[in-house]
């Protein structure tokens, strides 16, 4: 039931495959045997897609019912003790991966030494079900809705860069001054974000920049950090550096539109012990450094 449920959800045999620690063979043979079995199709198949038919919508959704009412099963089992057991995989965006997600990691593994989280550290946005993706940090609008999602937090993008590349080259005045200096702008995807729109008294100032310097958020904080020019971050990333000193606001008077971030998971799916264990941890730490940027 676990198989046909990951063959529905990651639309591919060997994906599934790859996740179950199979041979692409073993999972079609399987396929094949349970349809046979039950007297009808449960894919359409094609050399490119590979679809559940409205036969196979039904059976996937009465396994994965099955499947989580073993796992919760298992859990109530073990409910006498408070030891988490398992693998959890986690996507979050590189930036606030070491910042935030492996401290909470650390101190987790501590408390639950047979607990694994596999970490998934990228800017690029990964497939949650195709993946195998427990649990994901993403900013900015969601565009998936057959996922769970719950907000972590929601702050403004700012303009930050370090003192001492201000003390080189002067500090803009105006969105307009940003083209006279060295903006460091993101590449992510093959897609280039080279325009930056910031607002003030509710207008907004939309700056073209030059071409993209790096194609990573945290790529982009050190190098800011590091004095090679003005980044656009979210408040959130970089309120660290900012009490520390390390970076200041730029057009402190700007901001971007605010932005959330949000923890999600794969929509229709009872979520083990673990992975709730693992969503309470990053919860707390969200909330803990959110009440710092609002009282900046």
């Amino acid at each position: 039931m676990t198989l046909l449920v990951r063959v529905g959800e990651t639309g591919s045999m060997t994906r599934a495959a790859r996740q179950l620690n199979l041979t692409p063979a073993a999972v079609s043979a399987t396929v094949r045997r349970v349809e046979v079995a039950l007297g009808v199709r449960l894919f359409d198949r094609t050399t490119r897609v590979l679809k559940p038919t409205d036969e196979g919508l039904v059976v996937i959704a009465g396994c994965q019912r099955i499947v989580d009412s073993w796992q919760i099963t298992l859990e109530d089992a073990r409910a006498s003790g408070s030891e988490l057991v398992g693998t959890v995989h986690l996507s979050a965006p590189a930036d606030t991966t070491y910042q935030i997600v492996a401290p909470v990691l650390v101190e987790l593994r501590e408390a639950h030494p047979q607990l694994q989280v596999v970490v998934h550290a990228s800017d690029t946005v990964q497939h949650l079900h195709r993946e195998a993706i427990d649990i994901a940090v993403r900013y900015g609008p969601l565009q998936d809705s057959g996922l769970t999602a719950r907000r972590l937090a929601e702050h403004p993008g700012v303009l930050v860069a370090a003192p001492a590349y201000l003390e080189r080259h002067g500090h803009p005045q105006t969105p307009a001054d940003l083209t006279e200096h060295r903006c460091i702008t993101l590449q992510l995807a093959s897609v280039a974000f080279t325009e930056w729109t910031l607002y003030a008294d509710g207008r907004p100032y939309t700056v073209s920049l030059r071409r993209p310097l790096c194609g990573d958020g945290y790529l982009a904080r050190r190098w800011a950090i590091a004095g090679v020019g003005i980044a656009f971050k979210s408040l959130f990333d970089v309120i660290d550096d900012l009490e520390a000193g390390r970076l200041v606001r730029v057009l402190p008077a700007y901001a971007a539109e605010t932005s959330a971030i949000h923890v999600l998971f794969p929509g229709g799916r009872h979520q083990p012990a673990r992975v709730r264990a693992v969503d309470a941890a990053l919860t707390a730490a969200f909330a803990a450094r959110s009440a710092r940027c609002a009282a900046r």
